[in-house]
């Protein structure tokens, strides 16, 4: 299902599914981005799915390059350029989605300390 249509639905119903779970006092929401939805935290994005169906978060520069090393996500490339505080994570394959939830509470915890 990976980089079908179908992959991308998925992801998004799951993106938005784990955003509910936010309390409603971190503000997060969500807002248009890259041709589709992604989430945000006073107006910064922190996450979005790919067209391909994968978790795109936001984080430190040091946590990108320790999931990339474990093997766990895959550099974000936009155009020709690879963009060091973005990651992207695979769908949950056995329909466990605490590795999305890990990721989108450390992803908006980033963009609210950065204010």
């Amino acid at each position: 299902m990976t980089g079908s249509p179908e992959a991308r639905v998925a992801g998004n119903a799951l993106l938005h599914a784990l955003a509910a779970t936010f309390p409603a006092e971190l503000g997060v929401s969500s807002g248009r981005m890259f041709n589709g939805q992604g989430l945000k935290a006073d107006d910064k994005f922190f996450a979005f799915v790919s067209n391909t169906g994968r978790l795109v978060v936001k984080l430190s520069e040091r946590d990108v390059q320790r999931l990339i090393e474990a093997g766990d996500a895959a550099p974000v490339t936009m155009g020709k350029r690879t963009m060091r505080e973005w990651v992207s994570l695979p769908q949950p394959q056995d329909g466990d989605p605490a590795g999305w939830r890990e990721a989108l509470e450390a992803a908006h915890r980033f963009v609210v300390s950065r204010e």
